[in-house]
């Protein structure tokens, strides 16, 4: 039983999460049936939207690899976390520590850098580390000129992204639309490839760096199962893992968003 009293789904042997405070490990999928990553008319996905979950997509397996080979670990705590400091220096803004692109340095270099992985080693959390990887997913469809445009300054802290606008320091939403409650159930209902979503882990948790796991949703695989992404669970499939259980909270891209960044 999950701790929240529910039967987790049968869990595929290299399905299973490692123990939290462990970057996971787990096998690529290769049955994985993407949602939403057609631009039709029936549908409603724009070629901009298409393109971009296409690459969270790819982005996130890239990611993957580099975990697998032992170039990124987890950090609980900001303060001992590390970033490739080739491309990255550490700024303290309003009594945090953030992660800041050195000037001059190429944005698509730094997170091209961030999920090979042939890339430098980092140590991050898992809100960060999702951060990043949609960050680039935007870059991929925007190109770098457009990118920063939106982002010429660039500053990382977890979910926080800070940018400047207009001479002022302003929180840039890597996400537009978001929802849902981290302490409600949820389903898969209405998800699309790439969207984010929020795994809510055991009460005892609360209030530590262990309290959820931030994660994308990557599709259903053959067994209708659906498929996640995350820093700590690596390639999970289902609902429920050792920890806890799938939240109602998720976010996705806006379009118009989209669009407008990638034609500014």
């Amino acid at each position: 039983m999950s701790p929240y009293g529910m039967s987790p789904f049968d869990m595929p042997s290299g399905g299973m999460p490692q123990a939290s405070g462990d970057v996971g490990q787990s096998q690529m999928p290769t049955d994985v049936t993407p949602t939403g990553v057609n631009a039709s008319a029936r549908d409603g996905t724009s070629r901009y939207e298409a393109t971009y979950r296409s690459a969270v997509v790819n982005n996130s397996l890239t990611f993957q690899k580099k975990m697998n080979s032992g170039r990124v670990a987890f950090g609980r705590q900001m303060e001992n976390q590390y970033f490739n400091t080739k491309y990255w220096e550490p700024v303290y803004l309003t009594g945090g520590q953030y992660w800041k692109l050195k000037d001059g340095a190429s944005k698509a270099e730094a997170l091209e850098d961030f999920i090979s992985a042939g890339g430098g080693k980092y140590k991050i959390d898992c809100a960060a580390a999702i951060n990043l990887i949609l960050l680039k997913s935007k870059l991929d469809v925007v190109g770098e000129q457009n990118f920063n445009k939106h982002l010429p300054v660039l500053m990382i802290r977890g979910w926080k992204t800070i940018t400047l606008k207009d001479g002022n320091v302003v929180e840039y939403k890597t996400l537009e639309k978001w929802s849902g409650n981290e302490y409600m159930p949820g389903t898969v209902d209405g998800l699309k490839t790439g969207d984010y979503v929020y795994f809510k882990n055991h009460p005892m948790m609360e209030g530590t760096p262990e309290q959820g796991e931030n994660a994308i949703y990557l599709g259903k695989d053959s067994w209708g199962r659906p498929v996640f992404f995350g820093l700590n669970i690596g390639i999970f499939r289902g609902l429920f893992h050792q920890y806890g259980m799938l939240s109602s909270e998720r976010g996705s891209v806006d379009p118009q968003a989209l669009k407008k960044m990638a034609e500014s």
